[in-house]
């Protein structure tokens, strides 16, 4: 053992000689001793030097040595402290030692005998900390320090006889935690401690006993919950951790040592926790549930106003009723867009937000999307400039869907907030290539509004907003954009980043890893039929609102493919039973039969239909992840409202399209 160092609180400099004196004497080899007079200088002392062990008296001016003890241990929970007082006072010893004293010394009675074996305890301790079976093992060799430390120790400290049933040693601290006094219940019989036992636990404590007495071997360590009944009539748990102690002649366990501790506040944090658990469980599930009907609700007319004013813009009205037909067009994607904000935000938090991986044309997915820009921005005349850096490649591999989202955000947001006349910059490099795979990094600058230093780190929060005075408040929007989009970025595995300065416009900069495309990609591209036609396919579609049948039997006429439209599920399946089809479309909410029970029906009972591919039509965002619809193998989504090119595109994955000799099958 190093030179023990000590911290000596004491305000009489003639007692604190004498116990420097005593301390020189021990049988221990003693490093520095410092001295502190006052509690403050004690604390400030720790702050600079820690000691083996402190020696505290107990009145000290200002402030008593409990107060400065539990400031103490609230520093150095393990640090030895022994209390040093005037007065032979056993409550005071008591609340001493449970606000974590080592030990306590009338000064009357400090030797360095006594001193020697303090010192000895303290390194006791220590070596309990590196293993407690070892240190309860040396603890138990000195039955006295054992007796000491139970009669003070605020937990219960026992040793029962469970063949006959009495109680050999107890410190008393049960009656405390019972709120008896320790005459008011008798423990030693079975009869006075089944008082004690609550009654569900009776068989448990029965139980268990028999355990120990049979099958327990020498220090082997058996913990067992039991629930005690207070005099109150309330509630209390115990936690005891027990070892066979004495062996009767038959070699069966006769005595058991234990310790046991009150855990009824951590049982009521247990239920607690179980019972927010659940609670924040069901309030996912209506989460869910809530945003499956409003999304189903709003998407569903929305399919039939979009896909009509699709179908009417391109009927060749002119002037006026052509500019209304836009309008309802741009505030119905503008509705879906806030709709999407809003479902891809839950989905992400949901753990249900998927990413695709295959080949595609990175150039013309980027052509077509600032082909879209550039119409916004001639509205607002504003300067619209795009460039592709040559050294990015053509084809990549990834998610062009994902990225197609980031950019409408990022550009949408930059044009949104830039004034008549500025200006709006994306630029495409090709920040590093790592052989199989490429680090892209875009740019989009703006001469906008910009925005402030403070709220730079806020913008990427959900439902924020940079701009909140009323007259920023026109712009509009979520909140969600940039969110979704930082979250989108990092599950690709990519950074976002802005800078920025109020009124001078903003820079957001995302890096995205995408894999190198094959030289096949190109062939395949070339090889693929221009255009597409369902002619000489069967489709049987499953739809019940009126709206949405009509645009599909306008969309399956343009196509060109032979079709039955029917109402609901039951519907579908009596058309099953005498026809065949080579596709079906498949709503998915539907009344007297839902397209999950139809599916289910036609591939347990419908043999010859199990193999045909089968599309889900669906107004939930989140029914492709649904354990129930994921059982039921649909070939294929689609999302309502889809577009027309949508629903060909995931057609055409699962029918062997042929030629169409006109350009107009996907108008």
């Amino acid at each position: 053992m190093p030179p023990l160092s000590i911290l000596l609180v004491e305000d009489d400099d003639i007692d604190a000689m004498k116990l420097s004196r005593a301390i020189s004497k021990a049988q221990v080899e003693i490093g520095e001793i410092r001295i502190c007079k006052y509690a403050e200088e004690a604390i400030q002392m720790l702050d600079i030097w820690t000691p083996g062990c402190i020696f505290l008296d107990y009145q000290l001016p200002k402030t008593n040595g409990l107060e400065l003890l539990k400031t103490v241990k609230e520093r150095a929970p393990h640090l030895p402290v022994i209390v040093l007082t005037s007065h032979g006072d056993e409550r005071l010893a008591v609340e001493m030692m449970k606000a974590g004293a080592l030990d306590y010394f009338p000064k009357s009675e400090v030797t360095a005998e006594k001193l020697t074996k303090a010192f000895h305890t303290m390194s006791q301790m220590l070596e309990m900390e590196k293993g407690r079976e070892v240190a309860e093992h040396e603890l138990a060799e000195k039955e006295e320090f054992i007796n000491k430390v139970a009669l003070l120790s605020p937990n219960i400290i026992y040793v029962i006889d469970i063949e006959k049933w009495t109680n050999i040693f107890h410190n008393k601290q049960i009656w405390k935690i019972l709120g008896y006094s320790e005459c008011e219940v008798e423990t030693d019989t079975r009869k006075g401690l089944a008082r004690i036992i609550n009654e569900q636990d009776q068989h448990t404590f029965r139980a268990h006993y028999d355990h120990m007495r049979y099958r327990v071997k020498d220090a082997e360590v058996v913990e067992k919950e039991f629930r005690l009944k207070h005099k109150d009539g309330s509630e209390v748990w115990i936690i005891t951790r027990e070892v066979p102690f004495k062996r009767n002649a038959r070699g069966r366990v006769q005595e058991v040592l234990g310790t046991a501790i009150d855990i009824t506040s951590r049982k009521i944090v247990e239920r607690e926790l179980i019972q927010a658990k659940k609670d924040a469980e069901e309030a996912t599930r209506i989460k869910s549930d809530f945003l499956s009907t409003m999304s189903h609700e709003i998407r569903t007319p929305m399919n039939a106003i979009i896909g009509f004013t699709d179908l009417l813009l391109s009927s060749g009205f002119t002037g006026q009723e052509q500019e209304h037909l836009k309008t309802i067009k741009y505030s119905a994607d503008n509705l879906l867009v806030i709709l999407n904000d809003i479902l891809d935000f839950s989905k992400i938090e949901a753990g249900k937000f998927g990413l695709e991986n295959f080949e595609f044309d990175l150039r013309e997915k980027l052509g077509y999307l600032m082909k879209t820009f550039e119409i916004r921005a001639k509205e607002k005349s504003i300067d619209f400039t795009f460039d592709c850096s040559s050294e990015v490649p053509q084809i990549v591999m990834g998610d062009p869907y994902r990225l197609n989202q980031i950019m409408v955000n990022l550009i949408g947001n930059a044009i949104k907030f830039t004034e008549e006349g500025g200006f709006v910059k994306v630029g495409v490099q090709l920040a590093q290539d790592h052989g199989d795979n490429i680090d892209l990094k875009i740019a989009v600058s703006d001469s906008g509004i910009g925005v402030s230093e403070d709220k730079l780190n806020i913008i990427f929060d959900s439902f924020s907003q940079a701009h909140n005075n009323n007259a920023e408040r026109n712009f509009g929007g979520t909140g969600l954009g940039l969110s979704i989009t930082r979250k989108i970025t990092e599950l690709m595995k990519g950074s976002i980043s802005a800078s920025s300065k109020l009124g001078e416009g903003s820079t957001f900069t995302v890096v995205l890893n995408f894999g190198k495309g094959s030289t096949s990609y190109e062939e395949e591209k070339t090889d693929a039929p221009a255009t597409l036609s369902l002619k000489g396919f069967r489709i049987l579609a499953a739809e019940d609102i009126l709206a949405n049948q009509i645009l599909l039997k306008h969309l399956l006429n343009k196509w060109e493919a032979e079709f039955v439209i029917c109402n609901n599920g039951k519907e579908v399946l009596h058309v099953l039973e005498t026809s065949d089809f080579d596709l079906i479309l498949m709503d998915i909410q539907m009344p007297v039969m839902d397209g999950i029970t139809a599916m289910k029906k036609i591939q347990s009972s419908y043999p010859r239909h199990r193999n045909v591919p089968a599309i889900a039509l669906t107004a939930d965002t989140f029914a492709e992840k649904t354990p129930e619809i994921a059982a039921c193998n649909f070939s294929g989504f689609v999302t309502k409202p889809f577009k027309a090119e949508e629903l060909i595109r995931v057609i055409s994955q699962h029918l062997k399209l042929k030629t169409h000799p006109t350009p107009a099958a996907l108008s």
